[in-house]
């Protein structure tokens, strides 16, 4: 993920999270990925999951700090 955009979570999140209610930062990532899965399986699985949620991920670049 790009600095800026990790900038730009934060900042959103920070200015908001009481607004929201959100607990924490990880309950804020997560409501933020579940939203794109759900949008996904919408539109491209008639709203089920997905299979092979089990299989692991190619690895990727490590965040920066």
């Amino acid at each position: 993920m790009p600095e800026s955009s990790r900038t730009r979570a934060r900042a959103a999140y920070n200015a908001t999270r009481g607004q929201e209610e959100d607990a924490s930062w990880s309950e804020f990532v997560t409501r933020a990925v579940m939203n794109e899965v759900y949008r996904r399986e919408r539109l491209y699985n008639e709203g089920e999951p997905f299979p092979g949620g089990t299989r692991n991920l190619a690895p990727g670049r490590t965040l920066g700090p």
